[in-house]
């Protein structure tokens, strides 16, 4: 589907110049890290790696937030747990070739030992009061940090040029060349970029000098840096020890910088304190640059010490707090890989522990309601990108079919949907599109919108309800294809070398440019019949599954959903996806469900894809078979989306070639800011009140009805939490709630609390004990005076005199033959399906709320009606078709239709539908039964019954088999019409035989 999703990628929107906190008279920024999840408008977690080839990175499964605390946690030389950290061969200049990179890829999965966290400020940040309150850790091997960081390269390069050395290229490079700041590497060769490294630390453990030995807790680094170079830092080697601080004691320390930029009469340095008392001062290598704060935990090659011997060790942060200084001498310019690094890079699957971490849930489920007025960029990500069909020579002119994707039609409605906006041939408005190669077009025509999930998902439940919307609707209330295609696909993209070990196992040839390891899992909208472009309706769907480009790479099922999905109705899409794990002797599989019912389920031969991926959420344009698109403007809304985890012990986790080309810039995002954020962007934080008066009004001996005074909330209440005997019971949205299925005479205790749509939780309500009644055990009275008002061939109506019980009667069961048959709340009932000219033995019983049941009435003996005649004119075929469908089956279509030997048959063509009818007099609210044969012979092709009443199809069944017909349903109207239908685009036979309609 998406064959060039990478390849043809529109240019990240930059960074604007005034995004740095403190630019402007903002206040002070203070985090308390209270909730149970970091705040994304805020902060960004790290996955990735660096200091050298003894440490596997940061990754986002170490950072949790915990009772007021961030917790960044460190896995020493000892631990042997499930979380795996990242690497990077090509950075520590390793042999690269046993790794089969794919291109543009620099990062790999590795160990789980001496993996660390860390996050940053999504805002930066200047001259000013930095502090961090924190529980450092204690070990050596692992280093505690708080520093500021912002990073530039200048590329260029250095000749020869009449026996002097001259460089070229970016100016800056030039610059940094001619002040010596550019020195030459191994054999004088001068490296091809300059860096402007920008950063102030405070790193511990400490040492006396240079030497990486003598680390100790009693000492600290404190750094500044401009460059990479010897000479652009300056480390001072703090004795704390000699100020009688002592920061590895368990306890919170305070750890603050001072960064002056210089002007309005301070001179240009950093101050360090520690617990407020004055460390030091550095006054040379000082940055300008505003950076992003970072604090973190990560195992140095060296200076921290060379071991690590420990298992799971925890940084605790109490709470971090920037004061702005607004210096004259604060410079502020782009990074040059502002996004790269950060959680949304991660290509490790989520696992439910890690899903819980990071949103500080409890199911081990991801799930987004979509509730609120910004999209969550810790979950989500929006494209800007193009694929899907070139006009003309796209090397030439780069023209494509469609406008791509744009961030301006990705919207969240404030109702809890998300919306996704295609604009169709006939809209004239913003945005503009875009061409593959970037270039943007002239209008706003065909151009949609896709979203993509921040973090990697594998094997798992992929669960979407969605409603897609009624544009074009065919004469048989078909959805007719309109341009814009709705579709959910999982989504891993990599580009390699022919020669690589597993382009091989597909047989590539080894002389191609490269190959593609495409893992992809797509339900697209609308399907056809087969693979030629004709036929689409949104009454089936294509489902498929990759694992490369090429034709024996993937595989579509072109399914019939038997009914229309873009109908403006809420329907609920879920995959299905379980990834090989032959160590387990699990099978692979993809299974395709809508509205709880599986359409399709692809085997192992079916290309199952093996790597998690992103995924993906869009309305977009394809070039051949979405169809024409005759509209202005539609929109596919989403309610919820859900990911269950399962197992990925057997996926390829492998990172993409192209993880971060083709999104959207965060300010392009529906509702961002970066924090300080306005009011109406302000994250809601605050709490509801806390629920009062609970009670309980009523009891009985297995259930304790339950009652309590609202909560209030700044925004609003959404639900209570109900727990019983300290364990969350249900959530409710009202103030009631019934706890059913207890002990008798036994003492539970109860309380609520309140949350509301930003998942803020109020404290508990007062608890309130409760004891259940005593056992009841005293059945009903018998049922009296059972008789039968009225019947038919096929039912029976019982009525009788209700019971009397001493806490009371809540049902009675309906006995025919001595076997259950039904279970009523009132003293009547309807007995259907029976046999006509049948007699029939009935009985009740009545039964309480304690499960007793009283004795059985007496026995009522009932014979049926005699057989209703087949409602239907020739429905055994003895006879040919007639001209009006009121005597009998009429031709009503273009198709073929004939009887033979007793038979119905039904000849489509590619064109044409072959169909009959016959309109039958029937009675309102009644309920009827179709019953009969149908079959198919050549070709597969499908058969079709509907029963309508007007234009309404009150029922349908279809086969492409054989099928014994059994259509139940109740008339809405005096007059029905039962159709007989072969659709166009097949070309076998479909027949119909032994057609009797009766009441049910």
């Amino acid at each position: 589907m998406l064959s060039s999703l990478f390849s043809n990628w529109i240019p990240q929107q930059p960074v604007y110049a005034d995004d740095y906190y403190g630019h402007e008279n903002t206040g002070i920024f203070r985090e308390d890290f209270n909730g149970n999840t970091l705040d994304p408008k805020k902060w960004l977690i790290a996955a990735k790696q660096w200091g050298g080839m003894n440490n596997n990175g940061v990754v986002p499964e170490n950072v949790k937030v915990q009772n007021g605390n961030l917790i960044l946690e460190a896995h020493g030389d000892l631990y042997n747990g499930p979380v795996k950290g990242l690497y990077k061969p090509n950075k520590n200049k390793e042999d690269i070739t046993p790794y089969h990179l794919a291109y543009n890829v620099d990062t790999v999965e590795r160990g789980n030992k001496r993996v660390g966290a860390a996050v940053a400020t999504k805002a930066y940040m200047g001259s000013g009061r930095y502090t961090m309150s924190a529980k450092i850790i204690p070990d050596l091997g692992v280093a505690s940090t708080m520093w500021s960081f912002h990073y530039q390269e200048y590329y260029g390069s250095v000749a020869t040029k009449n026996g002097v050395k001259v460089a070229s290229g970016d100016p800056e490079y030039i610059r940094a060349f001619k002040e010596g700041r550019l020195l030459p590497g191994a054999g004088g060769v001068y490296p091809d970029y300059y860096a402007y490294n920008h950063e102030i630390d405070i790193e511990l453990p400490g040492r006396p000098s240079g030497a990486h030995t003598g680390q100790t807790y009693d000492r600290a680094l404190l750094n500044t840096f401009t460059g990479e170079a010897d000479n652009e830092y300056t480390t001072i080697y703090a004795n704390l020890a000699a100020k009688g601080i002592h920061v590895n004691d368990g306890n919170y320390h305070k750890f603050e910088y001072r960064w002056h930029t210089g002007g309005n009469g301070e001179t240009p340095r950093v101050d360090y304190y520690i617990d407020d008392q004055y460390i030091a001062t550095n006054t040379t290598t000082l940055p300008t640059n505003a950076g992003r704060l970072w604090l973190g935990v990560w195992f140095p090659d060296a200076w921290a010490g060379s071991s690590a011997n420990f298992d799971v060790k925890q940084m605790a942060v109490d709470y971090f707090e920037f004061e702005p200084y607004h210096e004259p001498g604060d410079t502020w310019m782009p990074e040059t890989f502002p996004d790269d690094g950060w959680e949304d890079s991660d290509f490790r699957p989520m696992t439910a522990d890690a899903i819980n971490t990071r949103w500080g849930t409890t199911t081990g489920e991801f799930r987004d309601n979509f509730d609120g007025t910004w999209l969550d960029t810790s979950k989500w990500k929006i494209a800007q990108k193009n694929w899907g069909g070139m006009l003309g020579n796209s090397s030439v002119n780069g023209q494509s079919w469609n406008g791509g994707v744009h961030p301006d039609n990705v919207k969240l409605d404030a109702q809890g949907h998300l919306v996704l906006e295609a604009h169709g041939d006939y809209y004239n408005g913003l945005p503009i599109g875009m061409n593959s190669n970037g270039v943007p077009r002239k209008d706003g025509r065909r151009v949609g919108a896709a979203i993509a999930t921040s973090h990697y998902y594998g094997s798992g439940e992929y669960e979407i309800r969605m409603k897609i919307p009624k544009v074009i609707t065919g004469p048989n209330n078909e959805g007719m294809p309109h341009g814009a295609v709705p579709a959910i696909w999982t989504f891993h993209y990599q580009e390699m070398d022919a020669t690589s070990p597993e382009a091989q196992q597909f047989n590539v040839d080894p002389n191609a440019d490269y190959w593609v390891s495409n893992n992809e899992i797509d339900m697209e909208f609308p399907g056809r019949p087969g693979p030629t472009h004709t036929g689409m309706t949104f009454n089936k769907a294509l489902f498929n599954t990759w694992q490369g480009e090429n034709e024996t790479e993937y595989h579509t099922n072109y399914t019939n959903l038997g009914t229309n999905v873009s109908d403006d109705q809420w329907h609920t899409y879920k995959i299905i996806w379980q990834i090989a794990d032959p160590a387990h002797q699990i099978a692979p599989y993809v299974q395709f469900m809508v509205d709880g019912v599986t359409k399709y389920t692809a085997d192992a031969s079916k290309f199952i894809p093996t790597k998690p991926g992103r995924l993906w959420l869009g309305y977009w344009f394809p070039k051949n078979w979405g169809g024409p698109a005759n509209f202005s403007k539609a929109q596919l809304l989403v309610d919820y989306v859900n990911f269950k985890p399962y197992s990925t012990s057997g996926a390829m986790t492998q990172q993409e070639s192209y993880p971060m080309t083709g999104w959207a810039a965060s300010e392009q995002y529906p509702g961002y800011c970066v924090f300080p954020c306005s009011a109406a962007q302000t994250p809601d934080t605050q709490a509801p009140t806390v629920p009062t008066a609970l009670i309980s009004p009523s009891k009985t001996s297995n259930s304790v009805t339950l009652s309590w005074t609202a909560s209030t909330d700044n925004v609003g209440v959404t639900a209570y939490d109900v727990y019983q005997n300290n364990t969350l019971l249900t959530t409710v949205t009202g103030t009631t709630y019934v706890a059913s299925g207890l002990t008798a005479n036994t003492t539970y205790n109860y309380y609520v609390k309140a949350k509301d749509a930003a998942g803020n939780l109020s404290a508990a309500s007062s608890t309130l004990n409760v004891t259940t009644g005593v056992a009841d055990t005293q059945a009903p009275t018998v049922p009296t005076n059972l008789t039968s008002p009225s019947k038919t061939d096929t039912s029976v109506n019982l009525s009788w005199t209700a019971s009397t019980d001493n806490v009371g009667v809540t049902g009675y069961e309906v006995y025919k033959n001595g076997v259950l048959s039904a279970t009523v709340t009132g003293i009547s009932a309807v007995v259907s399906g029976l046999t006509a000219s049948t007699a029939y033995n009935f009985t009740v019983k009545a039964k309480d709320a304690a499960g007793n049941l009283s004795a059985a009435s007496s026995v009522l003996a009932v014979t049926t009606n005699a057989a209703v005649s087949n409602m239907l004119q020739n429905g055994t075929f003895s006879s040919g078709l007639v001209s009006d469908a009121a005597l009998g089956w009429k031709n009503t279509k273009t198709g073929v239709s004939d009887v033979t030997g007793g038979t119905l048959n039904l000849h489509p063509t590619t064109v044409d539908i072959a169909e009959v009818e016959q309109a039958v007099t029937v009675t309102s609210g009644q309920a009827y039964k179709l019953t009969g044969d149908m079959w198919s012979t050549g070709d597969p092709t499908y058969g079709y019954v509907y029963i309508y009443s007007g234009s309404q199809i009150i029922a349908q069944d279809f086969t492409n088999a054989t099928k014994s017909l059994n259509l139940v349903f109740t008339a809405t109207s005096n007059q029905i019409r039962v159709v007989l239908q072969a659709y166009k685009q097949q070309t076998g036979v479909f027949h119909f035989d032994n057609l009797n309609l009766a009441t049910n």
